[in-house]
């Protein structure tokens, strides 16, 4: 099993001019264009896609909201109300569509909201497990 220190993809970068990828292929970004399209059949790419792209989507925008809202606005471990991300506390991948869920796919008790330093360093030092359904 891979680890964030031997994977082939970037790991959790939310601000310049990249991406946020997790198991990307080099074309995949420039064939995927999530704010174009309207069904979700097209979102699917075998590999997650880029995590960065599924993030612009309006599914994402209202779930992130939600645990926004939910967690006050607040970094649930330092408090902070600076740069807020909301994380996933796992990945889920479906064995019998090959692929991960959507961002927004995940109940809400799996995501909560971090600063960007607590994410930064929560990630790390611990690998987000990935559980196979």
């Amino acid at each position: 099993m891979m680890t964030p220190n031997n994977a082939p993809y970037k790991y959790l970068l939310f601000k310049g001019d990249r991406s946020y990828r997790r198991y990307v292929q080099k074309d995949v970004l420039a064939k995927f264009r999530p704010a174009k399209t309207k069904d979700h059949a097209s979102l699917n790419v075998n590999h997650h896609g880029s995590y960065g792209a599924l993030l612009f989507h309006p599914n994402w925008k209202a779930k992130r909201k939600e645990i926004l809202i939910r967690d006050m606005y607040r970094c649930v471990h330092c408090r902070s109300d600076k740069d807020l991300q909301v994380h996933h506390r796992q990945y889920h991948f479906v064995v019998s569509e090959q692929k991960f869920r959507f961002p927004w796919e995940y109940p809400n008790h799996l995501l909560i909201t971090l600063c960007e330093s607590c994410h930064n360093k929560g990630h790390n030092r611990y690998k987000v497990p990935t559980i196979t359904i």
